[in-house]
């Protein structure tokens, strides 16, 4: 009886670890790598790069209407078929650019990508932490979010050599193949190994070493009906939104703002390279920091980063200081960006907790995605009207500044009805 105990309790491992490999496969190769073949496919078919660059458009704004009835589908089918659903939609995007010539196809490629991560990026993966684990949630989604930077950064080195193969033009198709072929591998092992609901008690749990202390243990929260009456409901969705796309804006310009006044182009790439490493270990920290300390902590911190990442932005200039704060500006927007990933479903389950948590991550990831497809868009007009990007820096951080004080009352708010809900719930 102890031994089928602990094959319980070790089952929670295996569903946490496909949800690793699922992360570092959709994410990892299908959109962190995307950029990798905006070149060889726009010069290889001679498209312009402006009209290519319409299907990241169309993959947000698909993700964005998709993840609104995430709550809805997941009650319907559960997570297993969507999971399965999304690795295939994922499957379809690879084929259908390997195969595509026009700008029409390569649209609908991108409406398969967004369907596709919809099902097997951050809200999927945090409603299976949210159903499996019962401690430690933020550690745990911070670990396996953790596995985009893990999986963009090998998925690189392997796609770039097949994709710029010398004297084959065409090699982005082969690398689209390859992923095609990694992304059927991942779907066989979701389709035999993956649980839709933990069987026995143990496997709810994971082991906390000092229960007392530990938080992420979520709550049971208030039905998606009383959630939509509360006025900071709708507040912490613009919150979500001005945040996706002041942290995804700030992203889309911030290297082009770095060229313009002159600093080292391979000073930039070395930046990039930096950030991406430690964006792993951000997420991490900041799901860990959240368990430890709470929510408030630990959301105000990404928020103090994202602050001074803007300011360093600011005080680039093209002197050796510039480059000490160029670079120190990279790190600190690493451990701000946890704010547009991790910190969106533990958001959910901190102010609404687990009853409607499926609906509500799916609003959260629907509107911060909303803002990602505006965020860079804006940036590059306000680049276009005056000649720089500092205003865009400017109305970025206004947002920001807005989303840290709206929060404060959201989180105070949403803390005063939890602890009547828990009172009331005592009672009975």
């Amino acid at each position: 009886m102890e031994e089928r105990s602990k094959l319980k309790f070790n089952y929670v491992w295996v569903i946490i670890g496909l949800c690793f490999i699922m992360v570092a496969t959709s994410l990892g190769l299908c959109s962190s790598g995307r950029n990798l073949y905006l070149t060889a496919i726009t010069d290889a078919l001679s498209i312009p790069r402006g009209a290519f660059s319409v299907t990241n458009t169309l993959r947000f704004l698909t993700t964005t209407v998709v993840n609104l009835f995430f709550g809805k589908l997941v009650y319907r089918f559960g997570t297993k078929k969507l999971i399965c659903a999304g690795l295939l939609c994922l499957i379809c995007f690879a084929l259908i650019n390997s195969f595509a010539t026009g700008l029409f196809v390569f649209y609908i490629g991108s409406l398969f990508l967004g369907t596709g991560l919809s099902w097997t990026g951050t809200t999927m993966t945090s409603a299976i932490v949210n159903k499996w684990c019962k401690t430690n949630k933020g550690t745990i989604t911070g670990a396996i979010l953790a596995a985009n930077g893990i999986g963009g950064a090998v998925a690189v080195q392997i796609i770039s050599p097949i994709i710029f193969q010398e004297g084959n033009p065409f090699g982005y198709r082969t690398s689209y193949h390859m992923v095609s072929i990694v992304l059927a591998v991942v779907l066989l092992l979701v389709i035999f190994l993956y649980r839709e609901h933990p069987k026995g008690e143990n496997e709810k749990t994971v082991v906390s070493p000092k229960k007392r202390k530990a938080r992420g243990e979520g709550w049971v929260g208030m039905e998606y009906a009383s959630a939509i009456k509360k006025p900071y409901f709708y507040l912490a969705i613009l919150c979500m939104f001005f945040t996706g796309m002041a942290l995804q804006g700030l992203g889309g310009i911030a290297f082009p703002h770095m060229y313009d006044i002159g600093i080292d182009v391979g000073f930039v790439a070395t930046i990039s390279s930096v950030s991406s490493l430690l964006l792993t270990v951000s997420k991490f920290s900041a799901g860990f920091l959240y368990d430890r300390l709470g929510m408030r902590l630990s959301m105000n911190v990404c928020f103090f980063c994202a602050f001074i990442s803007i300011v360093g932005l600011i005080l680039i200039a093209n002197t050796p200081l510039g480059y000490a704060i160029a670079f120190i500006r990279g790190i600190f927007s690493s451990f701000a960006l946890p704010l547009e990933t991790v910190m969106l479903p533990l958001f959910a389950a901190e102010l609404f907790g687990n009853k409607a948590f499926e609906k509500v991550v799916g609003i959260f990831v629907s509107a911060s995605t909303a803002g990602f497809a505006i965020g860079s868009p804006f940036g590059n007009i306000c680049y276009d009207l005056f000649g720089s990007y500092t205003v865009a820096f400017y109305v970025f951080g206004i947002m920001l500044i807005f989303v840290t004080i709206a929060m404060q009352y959201v989180l105070s708010a949403a803390t005063r009805d939890r602890k009547e809900i828990e009172k009331i719930a005592a009672l009975q």
